[in-house]
């Protein structure tokens, strides 16, 4: 019963330990920024964003109401982990329809 119990705790600590060690790379990596350009139809699981200067991103929330080919401004921060597989990451603070798709 001993050993259950300590295997138990150890096993608490550990996820503890992972969840503070992402939560600290979050908290430094999280610089925003903030680019426009215009919703494609590239992606599968998230929807993604073709900036201005060429770069694809996936944006990973507040952006299902728009659809490709709207011109938007997007501030948000790049994500460290995410289940968009489609390119980089964006998590978004904020996300402005600029103009509608034609």
């Amino acid at each position: 019963m001993k050993n259950l119990f300590g295997a138990g705790l150890t096993r608490k600590i550990a996820v503890a330990g992972v969840a503070l060690a992402l939560a600290g790379c979050s908290f430094l990596q999280k610089e925003n920024f903030t680019v426009g350009g215009e919703i494609t139809d590239q992606g599968q699981e998230c929807v993604t964003f073709r900036a201005e200067d060429g770069t694809l991103y996936a944006l990973a929330n507040k952006a299902s109401r728009f659809r490709p080919g709207d011109k938007v401004r997007v501030t948000g921060h790049l994500a460290l982990m995410t289940t968009c597989t489609e390119a980089t990451t964006l998590i978004v603070d904020k996300i402005v329809l600029l103009a509608p798709a034609d």
